[in-house]
C-alpha cells in the first residue's frame, strides 16, 4: 500500500472517531456543503478565551509584530500586501518560513459590496481541498449567531519531509462587516516511522484537532 493510501486511511479514521468538538463531513463534489449547527463550534471549551490582540480594525493588523495563540507567542516573519488577499505569517521564535513546525497566518480579504460572507470563503477553501484530495475528510463548522466559520483538514503530504500537515481556518468579518479575515493555523505532525507507530500518529492527529479547533473557537483578534 502506498504512503498516500496509508495516510488517507489514517486520516479518515481520525476524522470519524474520538473527535468530540467536531463531526466530520464527507467531501462533496458540488459547491453545496452541509454546515454543522452552531453549538458544535463551542461545545465544551477546554480553555479560557484567548486574550484579544488589542486591535480594533483591519488597518491595525499591519502593526502587529507578534500574536498569541494557544498559549504560544508567534512572531511576524513574512508578509505579502501587494495582492488582493493580504497575508501576514507568524512563526515561533526559533522557526521561520523555510523551516517550521507551527505557524499562524492572518489573511485579509478585499472589501466587497455587497459583502461576501465568511462561509463563502470557507466553502471555496474546502472545495479546493476536495479537488486536490477527493478521498480525504474535512470539518466545516458555522456559528449562525456570529457568522464565524471554522474549517479544518489534514494534508497527507507536507513541505517538511516525513511529516503530514494539519490546517485549521477561522473565517470571520471585521468589526465594520465589510471585510472577511481568516486566521489560519498549520502544524507539521511527524508521520509513521521507526519511532512512531500507527496509534501514535492517530492519537496525535485526534489530540491536535481537538486542541486547535477549541483554541480557534475561543480566539478573538479584535478588541481590547
Amino acid at each position: 500500500m502506498s504512503r498516500l493510501r496509508i495516510f488517507t486511511f489514517i486520516l479518515i479514521v481520525a476524522f470519524s472517531m474520538g473527535c468530540t468538538l467536531t463531526q466530520f463531513i464527507a467531501p462533496q463534489p458540488d459547491p453545496t456543503i452541509e454546515v454543522l449547527p452552531p453549538a458544535t463550534a463551542t461545545n465544551s471549551p477546554t480553555q479560557p478565551p484567548a486574550p484579544p490582540s488589542g486591535i480594533d480594525d483591519v488597518s491595525s493588523i499591519a502593526s502587529l509584530q507578534t500574536i498569541e495563540f494557544n498559549g504560544k507567542t508567534f512572531e511576524l516573519k513574512f508578509k505579502s500586501t501587494d495582492q488582493p488577499v493580504q497575508i501576514y505569517e507568524f512563526y515561533l521564535p526559533s522557526e521561520g518560513p523555510t523551516d517550521w513546525i507551527e505557524l499562524v497566518e492572518i489573511q485579509i480579504y478585499p472589501a466587497s459590496n455587497p459583502p461576501i460572507l465568511p462561509l463563502e470563503y470557507a466553502k471555496q477553501t474546502a472545495n479546493s481541498f476536495v479537488q486536490q484530495f477527493p478521498d480525504m475528510q474535512y470539518s466545516l463548522i458555522s456559528n449562525d449567531n456570529s457568522g464565524e466559520v471554522i474549517l479544518d483538514f489534514f494534508y497527507p503530504l507536507a513541505t517538511r519531509e516525513g511529516y503530514l500537515e494539519f490546517d485549521a481556518f477561522k473565517y470571520f468579518s471585521d468589526p465594520s462587516g465589510s471585510q472577511v479575515i481568516c486566521i489560519h493555523y498549520a502544524k507539521n505532525i511527524e508521520d509513521i516511522g521507526s519511532s512512531r507507530s500507527y496509534d501514535d500518529v492517530l492519537n496525535d492527529i485526534k489530540n491536535t484537532r481537538k486542541e486547535i479547533v477549541s483554541a480557534l473557537a475561543q480566539f478573538n483578534l479584535f478588541g481590547k
